[in-house]
């Protein structure tokens, strides 16, 4: 690509860079790889590319996902103060040290490597439930009837939602990740007021009502490690949003391309031991995440040469990271499930490492084996370059993935 393309302002915000973004980032990270983006509103940040660089990012305390601090950036931005809402501002993806250690002590026991695998029956059943409700002979949007709802049930059944609330999840995950920016109509704050309102009424059947799970776990902790009711609040919050939208961006991804990719899907369903192995390279190639959740600078930080001032916002462009050749030299557009340490920055790095990523993992292994076990001779039901992915600049998730399922 040409040294001397110039990036427009708006250069990520677009729809040709959501739908096709790695020839642009490839372009930036050769020759702007610390660069600025504008926002409609008149803001700015900076966006990081390279791996080394968003790595070092990632685990700078310098800069802050403290949420407080960004909405006093954005106060004195607007001129007007601003507050985070409490389900937003205490769950320890929006806290910093001192106050994100004892969060992530509180939930890290339920997410465990042993405890994802104890889930997987479970993930499994439900994986099952989905396929036998989805069309045969005809399209099936594996995006709507799959990808979305397994991560949703999932941990909802994981925090104790009785299954008769589920369909309520759904629908409150899909408004949520359909949300646009521009949209002034007050649905956004209806649908977080309802799940706000479910979620503490939960809690509150929790206090009298233990069960086995993870909401009971928490409100009834160990005095050292027990969280205040809005913390759980916040954080029961935050599973039900970000973590169902990653999750279900990743099994998207990860179906999509093992149907665009039917020698390496062969090789796995012949070899079965091979998934979790694979697992990472599948990751980095299909990058879930779009972007990390943005810092701001809490003091000047030098990032690939930049010196960024204190007070801006920082985006680390984790897809671009993904397919670094600094960090992948072999091939890094190629999936190749023979790569060595794969080591993407899909679930973070540093103290704000996904709590989740092990049952992510087992979702999107179990989602793509259970579905190529049952529809061996599963096939995309349109061209592969009429796949459109929803504009987010967090997650990338694909809009629908219509396939025709064969026994």
């Amino acid at each position: 690509m040409a040294a001397t393309r110039t990036l427009s302002k708006f250069w990520m915000l677009t729809n040709e860079f959501t739908q096709n973004p790695y020839p642009l980032l490839e372009h930036v990270r050769k020759e702007a790889p610390v660069c600025e983006l504008a926002f409609p509103d008149g803001g700015r940040a900076w966006v990081v590319t390279r791996y080394d660089d968003a790595k070092a990012a990632l685990a700078d305390p310098r800069l802050s996902r403290d949420i407080h601090v960004q909405y006093r950036l954005m106060s004195e931005r607007t001129g007007r103060p601003m507050a985070p809402p409490p389900e937003e501002a205490n769950h320890l993806a929006n806290q910093e040290p001192p106050r994100h250690t004892p969060l992530r002590r509180a939930i890290s026991f339920a997410f465990t490597p042993r405890r994802a695998e104890a889930l997987r029956p479970r993930v499994e059943e439900i994986a099952g439930r989905l396929l036998d409700a989805l069309p045969e002979g005809s399209p099936a949007d594996l995006v709507a009837g799959y990808a979305d709802p397994l991560p949703v049930i999932t941990i909802a059944e994981l925090m104790g939602v009785p299954s008769d609330s589920w369909p309520d999840f759904l629908r409150w995950s899909a408004a949520l990740r359909a949300h646009s920016p521009t949209d002034s109509s007050g649905r956004l704050q209806s649908t977080v007021r309802e799940l706000s309102d479910f979620m503490a009424a939960l809690i509150a059947r929790k206090e009298r009502e233990p069960g086995e799970d993870l909401l009971s776990a928490l409100i009834h902790a160990d005095p050292e490690r027990r969280l205040t009711s809005t913390e759980i609040l916040s954080t029961g919050f935050a599973l039900m949003t970000g973590g169902n939208d990653t999750t279900a961006s990743l099994v998207g991804g990860v179906l999509a391309a093992l149907l665009t990719h039917p020698a390496e899907r062969s090789r796995l369903m012949s070899e079965p031991g091979r998934w979790t192995a694979s697992m990472d390279e599948l990751i980095r190639y299909v990058s879930p995440i779009s972007n990390a959740l943005q810092r701001v600078t809490t003091e000047p930080v030098e990032l690939g040469g930049v010196t960024i001032p204190a007070g801006e916002v920082v985006v680390i462009c984790v897809m671009s990271t993904n397919r670094d050749a600094g960090q992948f030299p072999d091939r890094p557009d190629v999936l190749d499930l023979d790569r060595p340490k794969p080591a993407h920055l899909s679930f973070g790095h540093g103290i704000h490492y996904c709590s989740g990523a092990h049952l992510a993992k087992v979702i999107t292994e179990v989602s793509a084996r259970r579905l190529f076990e049952r529809f061996p001779e599963a096939r995309l039901a349109v061209d592969p370059a009429r796949l459109e992915y929803e504009q987010n600049v967090v997650v990338r998730p694909l809009r629908a993935l219509p396939v025709l399922l064969r026994p």
